[in-house]
């Protein structure tokens, strides 16, 4: 069975029925419902979970929904098949941004709340080289909120390979 939500902008808001959500770590409650980041509606969607509309109430398929996120987030998708990944490997993924990051990654079995985030991850393409200053930067935010820094280097069949990324003191 499908909950239904509504797509507002880069979000989309379950008024009713997401307590399962709530139980895998999806969302962030408000007053008015459970509100999904753009990737945890996509992947919602693909895995038959979640039925997005619109506001004119007409349903959105996967690849429908794909594209809007798409052309409101950049580089969506390649983010995408990295959240998809952590999630498929048992990790709860929230966005990053207040982090400096584009993820924030809980360890497996754990929750906001209930556990310190394990690492943040940035997204790369393969062929993007990132500049020492940027890698520098990466790694002094992630020491300051104490987790670990890991670099998504996804490839053009969307292959994935995880870096971690500290620094080491002689």
């Amino acid at each position: 069975m499908s909950t239904r939500g509504t797509l507002l902008d880069k979000r989309v808001l379950v008024r009713t029925g997401y307590d399962r959500f709530v139980e895998r770590g999806f969302g962030e409650q408000h007053d008015e419902g459970l509100v999904l980041a753009p990737y945890e509606a996509l992947y919602l969607a693909e895995k038959g979970k979640l039925t997005v509309v619109d506001e004119s109430g007409a349903e959105l398929g996967y690849e429908e929904l794909a594209r809007r996120f798409e052309e409101r987030i950049p580089g969506f998708y390649l983010r995408y098949q990295v959240y998809k990944d952590l999630r498929d490997r048992g990790y709860v993924v929230r966005t990053g941004f207040k982090f400096g990051a584009h993820f924030r990654v809980y360890p497996r079995g754990k929750k906001p709340g209930e556990a310190h985030t394990e690492f943040t991850v940035q997204v790369f393409p393969e062929e993007e080289r990132i500049e020492l200053p940027e890698l520098s930067r990466m790694v002094r935010l992630s020491r300051a909120i104490r987790t670990k820094l890991v670099i998504a280097s996804v490839d053009a069949e969307n292959e994935i390979v995880y870096y971690e990324v500290k620094r080491i003191s002689p």
